[in-house]
């Protein structure tokens, strides 16, 4: 297991203000977001013979299943997000090298120029993350920052993501999002830790049997992801629908 699975912490989940800065460099949006369960939702659950073969559900590109993750799992990957977010916050003095960083830490590789400046900040703090290889298991598991963590979080509750996005302004999304095959159960038990981490729901563009949580920066994603896992604990029993993960992997034997 990769080292920088360490990265220190913070806990906070006040006002997102780097100490020296009067602006935070991590992008966060201003819209309106909508905790309320659209009614125009669509509840549904992908049953064993839905789950394809090869990639995902939705006909995303570059996507795989993420199906029913172990609790401690899911709780290290968010962990580990959130102790990345904040070393980003720290280092980060610009867009330029939040967008740097994010991708470096996503992929151990950014298409981006590193700045020198932001090179010495790195080589002194968390030079592991520069030292990553193509045979390292990266952290958040080429999941990308601050949605990695909601999506190992509803996974973990029996829900299945089928893609998600940190936000970019060229990208499929400028907000952090997760698009996810959620039941009526669930989508009721999410609700009010959606509306508490100040994250919202909307029905997914051009994929309407998908509710997508959205939030308006990846502090805010993160924060539902330890929420629901919080909740969660490991109570199975307070769902009533899993898919049998046997039945989808004897598929493959």
């Amino acid at each position: 297991m990769n080292g920088a699975w360490g990265v220190p912490h913070s806990t906070s989940t006040g006002p997102y203000r780097h100490p020296t800065r009067e602006v935070a460099v991590i992008p966060v949006l201003n819209y309106e977001v909508a905790p309320e369960i659209p009614e125009r939702a669509t509840f549904w659950m992908p049953t064993e013979d839905d789950i394809p073969d090869d990639e995902g559900l939705g006909y995303f590109r570059d996507v795989w299943m993420i199906l029913n993750e172990p609790l401690e799992y899911t709780r290290r990957v968010i962990e580990s997000e959130r102790g990345f977010i904040t070393l980003v916050d720290r280092l980060a003095e610009s867009v330029q090298d939040y967008e740097t960083l994010a991708s470096l830490i996503e992929n151990g590789e950014t298409e981006r120029v590193i700045t020198e400046p932001l090179l010495g900040r790195l080589k002194a703090e968390a030079r592991e993350i520069l030292e990553w290889t193509e045979d390292d298991e990266l952290p958040l598991r080429s999941l990308e920052l601050g949605v990695a963590g909601l999506s190992y979080a509803l996974s973990t509750i029996g829900s299945v993501p089928v893609a998600s996005c940190r936000g970019h302004m060229d990208g499929w999304s400028d907000q952090p999002v997760v698009y996810a095959a959620i039941d009526e159960q669930r989508a009721h038990w999410l609700q009010p830790l959606v509306q508490e981490a100040g994250c919202g729901f909307h029905i997914g563009m051009n994929r309407e049997e998908f509710l997508a949580i959205d939030g308006p920066s990846i502090h805010h994603t993160n924060n539902l992801a330890q929420a629901v896992v919080s909740k969660f604990g490991g109570h199975t029993e307070m769902f009533d629908r899993w898919l049998d993960l046997d039945a989808i992997y004897t598929r493959y034997e």
